[in-house]
């Protein structure tokens, strides 16, 4: 497995991290195990409001091809939204394990990762991003927009 240097930079877009924040949040008041290690993410992370995300960060609905631990095998998931996973031969949801350590990456980076289910150390890296789903249906309004008026 080769080694990481250091954490590459995390970027969102911005509907993203406040549904992220809202599910992470809800997910620490549950004492879920992953929420301290995807509120942690988020904390780094650094949001934009483009939309459509630019083609090579890794956003919640897009398709993220990514090898593990140096493997020659190239998985592929689409991320989703925590509670929204259906196929889940096919999805990750953004707050397991896996799912938080791709958050934000871009096609190249490799970030280390624990899954905590399993005790095992893992480092992943992303191959190649597919576009997001659908962006009408991944952009909620800003939650504190209305107050702002």
């Amino acid at each position: 497995m080769g080694a990481v240097r250091k954490s590459p930079p995390i970027t969102l877009p911005t509907y993203d991290f406040d549904r992220l924040v809202a599910s992470g949040l809800a997910a620490y008041q549950r004492s879920d195990p992953y929420a301290d290690l995807l509120l942690s993410k988020l904390e780094r992370a650094a949001s934009f409001a483009a939309s459509p995300p630019p083609r090579d960060v890794v956003a919640v609905t897009c398709r993220v091809r990514y090898r593990l631990d140096d493997e020659p095998t190239v998985r592929a998931h689409r991320l989703v939204y925590p509670g929204h996973v259906i196929a889940s031969e096919e999805e990750i949801s953004a707050a397991s394990a896996l799912g938080v350590a791709m958050l934000g990456l871009r096609r190249g980076d490799r970030i280390p990762f624990r899954d905590n289910a399993t005790g095992s150390e893992h480092v992943v890296e992303i191959a190649d991003v597919g576009p997001p789903r659908s962006t009408v249906d991944a952009v909620p309004p800003r939650p504190f927009d209305r107050l702002l008026r």
